[in-house]
């Protein structure tokens, strides 16, 4: 499955497959380091980096990121360009 960036009312959400994680995962780091990690439900991580909070939601193994705020728009941006 190819990832793929969907625009919401407040922000955008970045789609991926259960395969794909990885691969999202490494691209994330190669670009924006390792972020602080808040474990908040079997299917919720909150990933806090410097600049921006990325939100993971992985329920119905349905995984994607969500940002909210520009800076996280932007780094999802990028990821699905690195990704493409």
């Amino acid at each position: 499955m190819a990832v793929t960036l969907l625009p919401l009312d407040d922000g955008c959400s970045l789609e991926f497959a259960n395969e794909d994680m990885e691969r999202v995962r490494q691209a994330l780091e190669r670009r924006y380091g390792s972020p602080e990690v808040d474990k908040r439900h079997p299917w919720l991580t909150v990933y806090r980096y410097p600049h921006a909070e990325l939100t993971f939601q992985n329920e119905w193994d349905d995984p994607c990121l969500i940002a909210s705020a520009a800076p996280g728009i932007a780094m999802l941006r990028q990821i699905a360009d690195d990704l493409a």
